[in-house]
């Protein structure tokens, strides 16, 4: 009977099985784009950012928990959540739109994650 710890990954594309040990691994490797967010408006740690694997034998999308990109932020959490009222545009329910919202709304910072991971993608940097 064998024993032993079973291996912890951050990532693992599901079509390619290409394997990433941890979150730096993830967010340096070129392979990977950042194309979407699908937002859980209840828990935000449970929404999903959605990356492509661009290789030549793969295309997958993989979503990784939002949850574990949270510790890069730094910056103000709102209170109050502003989905579906006047201040809202909608982005959080718009999966490809990743921009920054406007509105001061407590899943504002979900989307200020998003930039700055597509910011350090762009100049292939991960701040730890």
């Amino acid at each position: 009977m064998a024993t032993g710890t079973q291996r912890q990954l951050f990532a693992q594309c599901s079509m390619c099985e290409y394997e990433w040990e941890d979150r730096d691994s993830f967010l340096y490797d070129n392979s990977l784009s950042l194309n979407g967010y699908q937002a859980d408006l209840d828990n935000l740690e449970n929404g999903w950012f959605l990356f492509t694997h661009i290789t030549d034998e793969c295309g997958s999308t993989i979503a990784v928990k939002a949850g574990l990109f949270f510790d890069l932020y730094g910056g103000t959490v709102y209170e109050e959540k502003k989905t579906g009222t006047k201040e809202c545009p909608g982005y959080c329910l718009n999966e490809s739109i990743l921009r920054p919202c406007p509105s001061k709304c407590k899943c504002g910072f979900v989307r200020e994650i998003l930039t700055i991971i597509d910011d350090m993608k762009k100049n292939n940097q991960v701040e730890v």
